[in-house]
């Protein structure tokens, strides 16, 4: 049995979480989860106000769920909110504090965040939305200077409703996704397979189709992550994963400590 890991998790410290930080530890815990590493949200400007985190409060979080909880491995993690405008000051709550994990997030496009999807497909066709979106993931890969893991690729669609908003699939931006797979794999930077949208899509962000290309290409480093942002969501969809990632022949997942890497057989 693979050491289930969750790379991308979220408590009441971040300003959309809706958990305390021990009740995700215990509820990953009940679903199997061995390796657990909070990414608690820096992002700026977002329609609820700036999320930033009380460093000293999420290390003893952090301290007291170690010690309540021995047999786990409990790491310390940021997700990154990255534009270009507020890139400087995103870098700099990045480095507040000793970390085991940098993932980049891209969530806004344009000054909108996809989450407002009236907003955001008010004047964009998919065409247009796909191509925003892969541009600013680009914009971000080569600009922010330091992080582990890209999150989610294909949040540009994770919260429309219209049925003429299929998930991102590879055939949409061949040569756009290519282009963002390669640069992962050669800066030796990992692929988050994000799995917060399996109950409704049957199938995570990115989809089956880049993660097949990806493995094509040669791409290696898969972190798992359930976003949850609340107990109910604890490992949402890692089962289903799982068999999904060995189905396209990866051999094992990516976790970090301390910034370095580590690869866990599947």
């Amino acid at each position: 049995m693979p050491c289930l890991c969750d790379f991308h998790i979220h408590s009441t410290l971040s300003g959309d979480g809706r958990s305390d930080l021990l009740d995700q530890v215990r509820a990953s815990r009940e679903k199997g989860v061995k390796w657990l590493c909070f990414t608690e949200h820096i992002d700026y400007a977002t329609s609820e106000g700036d999320y930033l985190v009380d460093f000293p409060l999420y290390q003893q979080k952090i301290a007291e769920a170690r010690a309540a909880f021995p047999d786990m491995t409990i790491g310390i993690g940021l997700e990154l909110g990255d534009t270009r405008e507020e890139r400087a000051d995103v870098i700099t709550q990045s480095d507040r504090i000793p970390l085991d994990f940098k993932l980049l997030s891209r969530h806004k496009v344009g000054g909108i965040d996809p989450y407002e999807a009236e907003r955001f497909f008010a004047h964009r066709t998919r065409a247009q939305a796909v191509e925003d979106y892969l541009d600013a993931i680009w914009e971000s890969l080569n600009a922010f200077p330091d992080y582990d893991a890209l999150s989610h690729l294909g949040y540009v669609f994770k919260f429309v409703q219209s049925p003429e908003f299929p998930p991102l699939r590879y055939d949409d931006a061949p040569d756009r996704l290519d282009a963002i797979l390669r640069f992962l794999i050669e800066n030796g930077k990992a692929l988050e397979v994000n799995t917060s949208r399996w109950r409704r899509f049957g199938d995570g962000m990115p989809g089956k189709d880049i993660l097949a290309r990806y493995r094509g290409l040669g791409g290696e480093l898969l972190t798992l992550g359930s976003d949850a942002h609340d107990t109910v969501s604890a490992a949402q969809g890692f089962d289903a994963a799982i068999e999904q990632i060995r189905s396209l022949g990866f051999r094992h997942l990516t976790a970090f400590a301390g910034r370095q890497r580590r690869m866990l057989p599947l």
